[in-house]
């Protein structure tokens, strides 16, 4: 199959998330909140809001498909990772990422109740943050965690001394699930080169491979900085106990894939190993954990019926929970 053939064997909406995970940074037009210096973007305005966190490459335009699962009348924020748009440095410890938020967050809603989400490696700064505002007398009443069961060999994949090619293994991994292609990135070759000729040939190899037409050097360095910073901020964690309350966590895993028990080994885990078990109420779902990044169906409506159950579950007592997913 010669490239014209591979870029026309992708429909139009897989070749747009896939320039979404190597490129683009704001392709789905999101407003983004008009705070000076503030990185929140409006998925949805309403109230109580719902602040989100994103996995690790830091975007937040597939959180969309959550919407539909959020109770009607909720807002929904996104945190989108500082430094995605080229606004700042990128931060790359958990702590840092929370300081900024925290400090955005309060800028639209200065005290709590407060409501916390976040998506896969977004699940640390969304634990970290609820963390932090118990500490300073706020009120979280609910931690859920969307957690993608994905089954990965964790303790055998790059640590933070080699994050550009644990970060091109894990942009396979997310390629290869949610488009169902095969990329065939020549590991073994670039782990002869430096990492700027490692990115050339990453973003040449897409290209000769025909999964997109063109792909933006400059945008895709831009990109794996972020990428590169939120990674080793995920690799680094080290969370501290003591949050008051219950987590929540939404698993997610198909088990045809022998998804079914939690990756607590994977480094988005990290708060569960920390929390004792009186402390968490595990859900699980049977759908594919990549829905969480593309909104794919069935999976998503498997994932969003039992979002929208908790949400809808919380007692109305005053105290609004903050909420953890991912």
């Amino acid at each position: 199959m010669d490239a014209a053939d591979r870029i026309k064997q992708l429909s139009d909406t897989k070749q747009l998330l896939l320039r979404k995970l190597l490129e683009n940074k704001n392709i789905g037009g999101e407003m983004l909140l008009r705070l000076e210096g503030s990185n929140l973007k409006i998925l949805r305005e309403g109230s109580p809001i719902l602040f989100v966190f994103p996995a690790t490459d830091g975007s937040v335009s597939y959180m969309r498909s959550y919407l539909p699962y959020v109770p009607e009348g909720w807002g929904v924020y996104g945190c989108q990772t500082p430094g995605l748009d080229g606004e700042q440095a990128p931060l790359r410890t958990i702590e840092e990422i929370v300081a900024h938020n925290l400090r955005m967050i309060r800028r639209v809603q200065p005290n709590g109740p407060y409501y916390l989400a976040g998506n896969c490696m977004g699940g640390l700064p969304a634990y970290e943050a609820a963390r932090q505002l118990q500490d300073s007398g706020e009120e979280t009443a609910l931690i859920l965690h969307l957690m993608p069961n994905f089954n990965r060999p964790w303790k055998k994949l790059p640590g933070e001394s080699s994050l550009q090619m644990r970060g091109f293994m894990d942009y396979t991994f997310i390629i290869e699930r949610i488009l169902k292609v095969q990329l065939n990135l020549p590991f073994d070759r670039l782990a002869t080169l430096d990492e700027v000729a490692q990115q050339a040939a990453v973003v040449e190899h897409i290209k000769l491979g025909g999964w997109l037409a063109g792909v933006d050097l400059l945008a895709f360095q831009e990109r794996m900085k972020t990428y590169q910073a939120s990674l080793e901020a995920m690799l680094t964690y080290q969370p501290r106990g003591g949050l008051r309350g219950r987590m929540v966590v939404l698993a997610v895993g198909e088990q045809e894939r022998n998804e079914v028990e939690l990756p607590l080994d994977s480094p988005y885990a990290a708060p569960l190993r920390v929390l004792p078990p009186e402390q968490t109420d595990v859900i699980h779902v049977d759908a594919d954990g990549g829905a969480l990044f593309d909104g794919s169906e069935p999976h998503i409506s498997k994932i969003g019926d039992q979002l929208l159950r908790i949400l809808e579950a919380v007692p109305n007592s005053g105290v609004r929970p903050a909420l953890l997913t991912g």
